[in-house]
């Protein structure tokens, strides 16, 4: 069986549904005659790192041209049938909501990884707003399935009226065995590097954008600067997002104290290692459809602590410290628990730990690929 996924989302860099693409082609192409459609061609590369300048030229897109995700979508789907004749594939899975037209008749698995473009529409531009609305329900009809990463938004879809439940699998995403626990000594190139001490600092993983929610967490931090004799650093990992500028002078203003530092991106080596030194993982994010970073810091036996909203709690369980994302206040005494309890830190590294081992991009992979069998025969 010869399966086709849309890996575009590994030409620039990876977001979370750039990174989950990844994951599964990884992980496919060692179970299944796979092949990849990159925008504009076809390969049976795996590409492991963005594409130069293509970042830049899509930025360029979107800021000066006209309905951009339109214009995009039209170019790719043509390109996408007329090389869909030479490829011949059983099934198509498209891993980044909106599938192609097309001019033959293939199976396609669609996945939908949450719906915030419709439960907050003001953390997206309006142009994605508009595209997704428009394009999003046509997309789940040509869709033979629809793959959600969770229960939670299963929910959303069939609430919303987008899709039957019977058109719907819930496929959790895995969590990659290099997020493991570390030791102070293999942690010590990278503490060096940013200047920080193992085990005695707070870590925020995340695009900067209003959706994540740094507002909220960097009031809570400032007022328990302002309540603790011996704060614990606050570390924040992450490139910039859309409107990131909402809260800058906020985040000037965390910088300022000299307690938080902005690494920006980071490479994979570094990220593992920020996750199992950090003293705990903060993410208070308003709305998931999964939730990975939480995962991953739990698969390093790191302490979490996370929204009580959308999909989150099904993620952590009992393995974390769950607070309202609207609650500068309880945010901010979560931190201060973490602190002052190592019992209690001891008890959620136990438990975050046994909590991930539950997940694996093999068991998702297999997950996936069977569920493509049964497309591709139905």
């Amino acid at each position: 069986m010869k399966i086709l996924l849309d890996a575009t989302p590994l030409l620039k860099d990876w977001s979370g549904v750039g990174y989950v693409t990844f994951c599964y082609a990884r992980e496919l192409k060692k179970i299944s005659d796979i092949s990849f459609f990159y925008s504009w061609f076809f390969s049976k590369e795996l590409k492991e790192r963005p594409l130069k300048h293509y970042e830049k030229a899509i930025s360029f897109v979107k800021k000066y041209v006209p309905r951009p995700y339109y214009l995009t979508y039209g170019i790719k789907t043509t390109l996408f049938n007329l090389a869909l004749a030479k490829e011949k594939p059983d099934v198509f899975i498209q891993p980044n909501y909106i599938s192609f037209n097309s001019l033959f008749s293939i199976p396609t698995i669609t996945f939908i990884h949450d719906l915030s473009h419709i439960r907050y529409k003001e953390f997206h531009p309006p142009e994605r707003v508009k595209f997704f609305e428009k394009r999003l329900l046509k997309s789940i009809q040509q869709s033979r399935k629809i793959v959600v990463i969770s229960n939670f938004t299963k929910k959303e879809l069939i609430e919303t009226g987008l899709c039957k439940p019977e058109k719907i699998e819930v496929i959790y995403n895995g969590v990659d065995s290099k997020f493991s626990p570390i030791s102070k000594s293999s942690f010590y190139s990278t503490g060096e590097k940013f200047g920080i001490e193992y085990k005695n600092y707070f870590l925020f993983v995340g695009t900067f954008e209003p959706r994540k929610n740094l507002e909220t967490l960097l009031k809570a931090y400032l007022n328990y600067l302002s309540t603790t004799s011996k704060p614990t650093p606050l570390i924040l990992v992450g490139g910039e997002g859309w409107q990131e500028h909402y809260f800058k002078n906020l985040l000037q203003k965390a910088l300022s104290t000299g307690k938080v530092k902005k690494l920006g991106y980071v490479n994979e080596n570094d990220l593992v290692n920020l996750y199992g030194g950090a003293k705990a993982f903060i993410f208070p994010s308003f709305y998931e459809g999964f939730g990975l970073p939480p995962l991953e810091a739990m698969a390093c036996g790191t302490p979490v602590i996370a929204s009580n909203s959308s999909s989150i709690p099904e993620i952590v369980g009992d393995a974390g410290i769950l607070i309202s994302p609207k609650s500068e206040e309880e945010l901010r005494e979560a931190l201060i628990r973490i602190d002052n309890n190592s019992f209690l830190r001891e008890e959620l590294s136990k438990k975050g730990l046994s909590r991930a081992k539950q997940f694996s991009w093999e068991k998702s992979a297999l997950q996936l690929y069977h569920l493509a069998v049964n497309v591709a025969k139905s």
